[in-house]
């Protein structure tokens, strides 16, 4: 019986554990914005990126860019969901090379419990990449939701 006791808790752990490690897999990002935002006021918010596209050492002609796709809904929705809904979406974005901030603006105008939710797609494009000259693309998105509870000022 103790064997069995000590086989289950070695399961347990070693299953914590892989979860823990897949929480941490994957882009990192920050976010600053207020949570209880008052109704009727406009707010500026940013996000943080680090990507494993960061790693990619560009050229002169390389480009990076960075494209948040937002939306603010009742409900939390998927990337596929939201590539449907790109109307109902604000975009903001860069094109730098150095930056990693997406700024972006959000107001609302009755009060109650919402989502600031969407994606950020990434894209760079390395320039003359293969040897015929032809350029490469390569895509990234990335799921970003938020609960946010409005109230009245």
């Amino acid at each position: 019986m103790k064997d069995f006791k000590k086989i289950i808790s070695c399961i347990i752990i070693t299953t914590i554990i892989s979860c823990i490690q897949k929480q941490t897999e994957g882009p990192f990002i920050k976010t600053v914005y207020t949570d209880n935002p008052y109704s009727k006021k406009r707010y500026i918010g940013k996000i943080i990126l680090k990507s494993d596209l960061d790693s990619i050492k560009l050229g002169d002609k390389d480009l990076k860019s960075r494209v948040l796709y937002l939306g603010k809904f009742k409900k939390r929705f998927s990337i596929s969901e939201l590539e449907k809904m790109h109307s109902k979406l604000d975009t903001f974005g860069y094109i730098e090379e150095d930056n990693d901030t997406i700024y972006f603006d959000y107001n609302f105008t009755n009060k109650g419990k919402y989502f600031l939710d969407g994606y950020i797609e990434e894209e760079v494009l390395l320039d003359n990449f293969y040897k015929d000259g032809k350029s490469r693309l390569i895509t990234n998105k990335i799921k970003f939701s938020k609960k946010i509870r409005v109230i009245e000022e």
